[in-house]
């Protein structure tokens, strides 16, 4: 006779699979979020926060187009042309769309992104399409901006509107950084998302994402650092607020729950990072 040791974790495991059921439906294989995202219309562009989610897209922006990815993203994309090609984008990460370039992007993850569309006045002239590019000025413009457009209270155009100047502002500047840290390869990158991904529910700490990555707690939080500008503590938080929110926002389970299967401390503790940095409650967000 053969005996097998319980897991502890399988339970919560377990758990974990059937909020993430009842938040997504799954169509053609691809998982998909009901939500269509937000859409603000400003002086001289308009701005929209979208999901993450799954798509396929086409287009010809009539506008010169600013785009801001949170998280890491995936798939296969082509600019001015019909050959597409693997992409793999950093969170933080800034790309830059001329009007009348054609786009054809798809992912079958997918991320929330941020786009700004230059619709009044022409922009200074960043002629060349770009993506993936890293910039401390346009990542504080841009987390500010997503607090901006999910916070619960009333939006205050004039703050949106200085943000929405700012990113454009770092986007389209002469000194952007164009330096990419090759620490962090793009192997690197997946390993670290997925090992981040399976185990976010769990008690985890600098020194065992590095030892997962076997690299050391100091070269780790340098390296990840370099590539986009936020420390393994930040980015943990960041993949556990975006996990809670898919939950929250698409399912019916339990804030206490969903607070323990995204590896929050406590449902306070959850709460009091989402008004922090998005602006609204779990409660809030579930009633939008």
């Amino acid at each position: 006779m053969v005996f097998h040791k319980t897991d502890p974790n399988d339970e919560r495991r377990r758990k974990g699979r059937a909020i993430a059921a009842e938040a997504f439906e799954t169509a053609g294989g691809v998982r998909r979020r009901e939500s269509a995202g937000v859409s603000v219309a400003l002086d001289q562009a308009t701005l929209r926060l979208l999901p993450a989610a799954a798509y396929e897209a086409r287009f010809t922006p009539a506008a010169p187009m600013i785009g801001f990815a949170y998280d890491l993203q995936e798939g296969a994309h082509a600019f001015a042309s019909d050959r597409l090609r693997p992409f793999l984008t950093r969170p933080n990460s800034v790309a830059f769309t001329p009007a009348g370039c054609d786009v054809a992007s798809l992912s079958r993850r997918g991320g929330e992104y941020l786009v700004l569309e230059l619709t009044g006045a022409p922009a200074r002239e960043a002629s060349e399409q770009f993506t993936d590019r890293a910039s401390p000025a346009a990542a504080a413009a841009a987390l500010r901006l997503r607090r901006l457009l999910l916070a619960a209270a009333p939006i205050d155009r004039l703050e949106l509107e200085e943000s929405a100047a700012a990113l454009r502002e770092a986007a389209l500047s002469p000194t952007f950084d164009l330096v990419r840290a090759e620490a962090l390869t793009p192997r690197r990158l997946r390993r670290l998302d997925a090992f981040i991904e399976a185990a976010l529910g769990e008690a985890l700490t600098v020194e065992r994402i590095a030892a997962e990555m076997e690299l050391s707690s100091g070269y780790l939080t340098r390296a990840l650092k370099a590539a986009i500008g936020m420390t393994p503590h930040a980015y943990l938080l960041e993949r556990r607020l975006a996990r809670a929110r898919r939950w929250i926002t698409g399912s019916t389970a339990p804030l206490a729950e969903i607070a323990a299967e995204c590896g929050f401390a406590s449902q306070a503790h959850m709460t009091t990072q989402m008004r922090r940095r998005l602006g609204a409650t779990p409660a809030q967000l579930r009633r939008c």
